[in-house]
């Protein structure tokens, strides 16, 4: 039986002295995540390819974890092995991996779903995106995360050779644009792309489960980020939200929501395969 100190908030979720990898972690949910994981004491390296956007992240925290810049194309396979031969030569080991990056698509824009003859709206829908569009959406939002976490694999399962009482595990984010059955106004190769992040996520769990790598994913509704602001007028956000998203709450998920989530994942050592969405409408308008 656990005592009751082992319960506790900070022993459930005590991560100080982990080693965390979050690419496309300069900005956006990739920086909260990377932010939560340094301020419970964590060494967070945080890739992508905009050297200026990872440098403005860098930081130290009193907690004792950091923020560190590593520039790392994950479309790029040697670039990728590069990125984990640098923290290799820095870590014996990494506890959490992070793919988060992630790129958005186009969508039908401001006319909405096509209408018309049958014909038409084929011809709005052929135009819309190139076969290259779809391509590179998938490299980015799916097989990157494949060769990441491929890269990565000998230094999370040296977590376990290093003291921990498991190897290190991997956290995919996807959305609930993956899970919705609706194309969101076109985003379909979007939409598309998420759904097999989340394929992928139970296909890697159980791969690596004879490894003891945990692999799961978080997909979350409305965020504020680069890839989704808000565009509501100052002052009207929670009828913006309720009426336009359907959020009883009226506003969008906050990074204290997400970085509770993010901790769940990284610290329960009982969960794997699972995908978490983390989105306040979805039970009302997406079921």
């Amino acid at each position: 039986m656990a005592s009751q100190d082992d319960l506790s908030a900070a022993s459930l979720f005590n991560i100080k002295g982990w080693v965390a990898v979050v690419t496309g972690g300069g900005s956006g949910l990739g920086l909260v995540t990377a932010k939560a994981l340094a301020a419970n004491g964590v060494k967070v390296y945080v890739t992508g390819r905009r050297a200026d956007k990872l440098k403005e992240a860098e930081s130290q925290h009193p907690s004792g974890g950091s923020i560190i810049a590593l520039q790392m194309d994950v479309t790029d396979k040697e670039s990728i092995q590069d990125g984990v031969d640098a923290i290799a030569k820095k870590e014996k080991f990494v506890n959490f991996l992070v793919n988060n990056a992630g790129v958005t698509s186009v969508n039908y824009g401001p006319s909405g779903r096509p209408q018309g003859s049958p014909a038409e709206i084929s011809k709005t829908m052929m135009n819309n995106q190139t076969f290259d569009d779809w391509t590179w959406i998938y490299k980015v939002n799916v097989a990157s995360y494949y060769f990441t976490s491929a890269a990565f694999l000998p230094l999370l399962c040296a977590a376990r050779d290093n003291g921990y009482p498991e190897a290190g595990s991997i956290l995919n984010i996807s959305s609930i644009s993956g899970i919705t059955k609706e194309s969101q106004n076109g985003q379909f190769s979007y939409n598309a792309s998420k759904a097999g992040t989340i394929s992928l996520t139970e296909q890697l769990a159980v791969d690596f489960k004879h490894l003891e790598v945990r692999v799961n994913t978080l997909a979350p509704g409305y965020f504020p980020s680069e890839m989704t602001p808000i565009e509501a007028d100052k002052g009207n956000e929670k009828k913006h939200f309720q009426e336009k998203w359907g959020i009883p709450f009226g506003r969008a998920g906050l990074p204290r929501d997400y970085a509770q989530a993010v901790l769940n994942f990284a610290v329960n050592q009982y969960v794997s395969g699972s995908t978490l969405v983390i989105d306040g409408a979805y039970l009302l308008d997406h079921a």
